[in-house]
């Protein structure tokens, strides 16, 4: 056997996450969902959420009927969180997925570590059909997949009538599963793993990274203001400079930063800036999971060098994260993240040092290298025979203490909505971005889940 293919089947074997013994299915934890149980608290849920918004209020029946279906066809989602000597691991749920009443504030009361705890959530209130997601067990690609067959299935059973519904027409979107079938092994693998480069050089260091300051909101309370604009108009802006849409809003994102910066006093010990921008490896590398395969780019900016005006920032976001997302510098960041969970020293760690370790490594090289967070999920697309029954779609990323506030958008029917997350009580970060898009000629409507 050669090196390379006795290297391609020791990866093929541990990206398998799911196993069976004596007390039933459970699952390891992928190589991006390991680090989470050790620095989840009470209001870092590490909860994502991804929720459609109906022209008609929810029917819970019907919703009922369509999750027990599409749990099924998921169940390396309706997992708990296990405890071993060595990991952490996922067990199946003992008890079923049910529909809960939303309330203000998404992605809180939530604890990971709570015994019989599922990993994820279904809400509705009113028209609004929400989907929370642990980063344990998936990332934006996998929870949006399980909406996605969803709201399918809700419709089917609302409407039986309704065309276009059955597997055979949902099958050209490989989003939709066929219900009736089992599920298949690459939906549930590590890719990471998987696709881990043997030899390949870690990406370089990053430098501190200076965080805005902030009252703290009361545990419990994570506050959104979401924004909705004309899609046309913020691609026409993007293209107007040559860069992507994500680009062009990571650029205004760092402006709103940097005027934040030069504006506290005393003048802050950390320079540098830098946004997060997660990245769907799927159209990098072949991967069908829907486990978490995302991987993270950092454009930065050094305050020491000054003032930059937004055609200049829009010109270092580009040139810097198309620098960073090549096949090669992404397969150096899986090389860093797979190589230490492989590593013998790491892996005979028992539990409990191990998660100290991982959450000292968190805090210095993960939250303590970035100032913010900007995650585009792209466009939404729905069968045509239910597409006019969505008003919109919207997405909230997960709560992070250290950088208090982050933006998440996505589009749907020739709307961009951008939705702005924070655990604290001041706005200006969210007020800056909006007005500078306004004053680029940009019409902006803005909503809060808080009272003004």
């Amino acid at each position: 056997m050669s090196r390379r293919t006795d290297h391609q089947r020791r990866n093929k074997n541990r990206a398998s996450l799911h196993f069976n013994d004596e007390g039933g299915s459970w699952y390891a934890l992928d190589n991006a969902a390991i680090i989470m149980p050790a620095v989840s608290s009470g209001s870092a849920t590490y909860l994502f959420r991804i929720s459609a918004t109906l022209d008609a209020p929810v029917n819970l029946r019907a919703l009922e009927a369509a999750l027990e279906r599409v749990a099924r066809r998921f169940p390396y989602f309706v997992v708990q969180l296990g405890k071993g000597f060595f990991w952490h691991y996922l067990e199946t749920a003992r008890k079923p997925l049910r529909v809960e009443a939303d309330g203000r504030s998404p992605c809180q009361d939530f604890d990971m570590h709570r015994k019989g705890t599922i990993l994820m959530r279904v809400r509705a209130r009113r028209s609004t059909i929400a989907c929370e997601f642990s980063h344990i067990i998936t990332d934006g690609t996998g929870g949006m997949r399980f909406l996605k067959n969803l709201l399918a299935e809700y419709f089917r059973i609302l409407e039986p009538a309704l065309p276009g519904l059955d597997p055979t027409a949902l099958a050209v979107d490989p989003d939709f599963y066929d219900l009736d079938e089992p599920p298949q092994a690459d939906e549930m693998e590590d890719s990471y793993n998987l696709h881990y480069p043997e030899g390949f050089p870690f990406p370089p260091k990053e430098a501190g990274a200076w965080h805005i300051d902030g009252i703290f909101l009361p545990e419990g309370e994570y506050r959104t203001i979401t924004a909705s604009i004309p899609l046309e108009a913020c691609l026409g802006a993007a293209r107007h400079h040559g860069v992507s849409l994500t680009e062009f809003l990571a650029a205004v994102y760092f402006e709103a930063l940097q005027e934040l910066w030069l504006g506290t006093r005393p003048r802050p010990r950390r320079s540098h800036l830098a946004v997060e921008i997660p990245v769907n490896m799927r159209a990098f590398l072949p991967s069908r999971t829907s486990r978490n395969f995302s991987l993270m780019v950092h454009p930065a900016i050094d305050m020491r060098l000054g003032r930059r005006e937004l055609p200049e920032l829009i010109s270092t976001v580009h040139h810097q994260a198309r620098n960073e997302t090549t096949e090669r510098n992404l397969k150096r960041h899986i090389a860093r993240n797979v190589l230490g969970g492989r590593a013998a020293y790491v892996r005979l760690l028992p539990l409990g040092l191990k998660s100290f370790l991982m959450r000292s490594f968190y805090e210095y090289f993960g939250m303590g290298r970035i100032s913010g967070e900007l995650s585009n999920l792209g466009p939404v697309r729905m069968p045509e025979a239910i597409a006019g029954r969505i008003a919109h779609f919207d997405l909230v990323i997960a709560p992070l203490r250290a950088i208090r506030s982050g933006a998440a958008l996505l589009s749907w029917a020739g709307e961009l909505r951008i939705t702005f997350s924070s655990l604290i009580a001041e706005r200006e970060l969210e007020r800056r971005f909006f007005v500078r898009l306004q004053s680029l000629g940009l019409p902006v409507k803005v909503e809060c889940n808080f009272e003004e």
